[in-house]
């Protein structure tokens, strides 16, 4: 009987600790990200997150610290999908706008904050 009454207590504990799903629509344009949570976006350790991308043209994005590029074309919204597992400040870069070019910006377009929970 014991067993019965200790284990809706475990699973109760397990998702009170489980992080949320967090979903952020972002769009690349002249090469900025516009409109973008003032530069940041914040999320909690352990929250399921999702970066949707759309842009004005062609571009490979790199989140670092999480090591995920992501190639993002005109006229399709491309997704980031990962577990936010890290807590830190990790910028979001560019690795080249357009068909040919392929280099890697110095600035963020813009930051991941993961704060802890």
């Amino acid at each position: 009987m014991s067993l019965s009454i200790a284990a809706p207590l475990i699973l109760l504990a397990a998702s009170a600790v489980a992080g949320e799903r967090r979903v952020f629509d972002l769009r690349v344009e002249g090469r900025a990200v516009v409109g973008g949570e003032g530069g940041v976006i914040r999320v909690e350790d352990d929250d399921q997150v999702e970066l949707r991308w759309t842009t004005d043209e062609r571009v490979e994005l790199h989140l670092h610290g999480y090591n995920i590029t992501l190639e993002v074309r005109p006229g399709e919204t491309a997704t980031m999908s990962f577990e936010a597992f890290a807590t830190g400040r990790y910028p979001i870069t560019s690795h080249g706008f357009g068909e040919g070019e392929r280099s890697h910006s110095h600035g963020a377009l813009i930051h991941l904050e993961v704060h802890p929970r």
